[in-house]
């Protein structure tokens, strides 16, 4: 089982392969512990699969995972986490700006007791306005929601600790949430200055159009970690939003009625109807869900009892 595995989703990265496997082999001849390095295809339309075939026939650390379409680069990690084999997992891009020459720094940081680092591009080489400044805002809010101060949220070159981020569920554009999502479980995090290289072959995949899929996963990282365990909190204060809805809307129908206006007696009852449907629903929608926690935990609390061991 080797030490270390390197997991880096490729998409449509013909111009990069050829650099990145030389680059990434040189690195193995250097580094001084067992590694893996899989290489996740996420479904690319040019020759990107086929010449990830070709040049990793004579080097046996190497791995080929495909895709059958492209899901986009959190399914390509998720794929990559579940076939990796190694103590510790790195992630890093195929587009040859991360270093692969941080990652022994990256371990060191571990060994010092930590459960995840986290790269950080200070000196990031790329156009300010549709990628920098874009970023350090989103880390800023980020790290503000999620209470979790880590500089650059953005940075695939992460280095993570198998026990850790192999059971978080990865979907949607999750892959950027993991050192929130890893603080739940208790994970020690850092980060460090990392290299940051300008792209000079291919092009990127990312632009501005992934500002909305960011907005709404950190809306549903925000509800993971504050109200996993407790959803009747969160369901329980949109219930009682409708509920004020109602009580105004019924109290607009009702001095409406004083007044003999007509025209709110038609349509505010129908209102009152669709506010107070909703409190219904949220409200047994959040008495569901901790019904469904209760379960999971009280499941949880007879498996680990089952898993005790008596030492000595």
């Amino acid at each position: 089982m080797p030490h270390l595995s390197i997991v880096i989703p490729v998409y449509n990265e013909e111009a990069c392969l050829p650099h990145l496997v030389g680059t990434l082999d040189g690195f193995l001849q250097r580094f001084d512990r067992s590694a893996e390095i899989i290489l996740v295809d996420d479904g690319s339309s040019d020759r990107s699969r086929a010449l990830m075939a070709e040049l990793v026939q004579a080097r046996p650390n190497f791995r080929i995972v495909g895709l059958r379409v492209n899901l986009g680069q959190t399914s390509a990690m998720a794929v990559g986490l579940h076939v990796a084999q190694g103590e510790i997992i790195v992630f890093m891009d195929a587009d040859l700006q991360n270093d692969p020459d941080d990652i022994p720094r990256l371990l060191d940081k571990l060994d010092e007791g930590y459960d995840l680092v986290s790269g950080w591009r200070k000196n990031r080489q790329d156009r300010t306005f549709t990628r920098k400044f874009p970023s350090r805002i989103a880390n800023l809010i980020i790290g503000w929601v999620t209470g979790v101060r880590v500089h650059d949220y953005g940075c695939t070159l992460k280095a993570y600790r198998s026990r850790i981020v192999k059971p978080l569920p990865l979907y949607s554009d999750m892959h950027r949430f993991l050192p929130a999502l890893c603080s739940q479980s208790g994970a020690r995090i850092t980060e460090i200055v990392v290299n940051h290289r300008p792209r000079t072959l291919g092009s990127s995949k990312y632009g501005l159009d992934r500002v909305f899929k960011v907005v709404m996963d950190l809306a549903v990282i925000k509800m993971i970690l504050t109200f996993s365990d407790r959803p009747m909190h969160y369901f329980g204060l949109v219930s009682l939003c409708f509920l004020g809805f109602t009580g105004v809307t019924f109290g607009m129908w009702a001095w409406n009625m004083a007044e003999g206006w007509r025209e709110g007696t038609v349509i505010l009852p129908s209102v009152i109807v669709l506010f107070f449907c909703c409190f219904l629903y949220f409200l047994f929608l959040g008495l569901l869900a901790d019904l469904v926690v209760r379960v999971r935990r009280r499941e949880g609390s007879e498996l680990a009892r089952a898993s005790v061991v008596e030492v000595g």
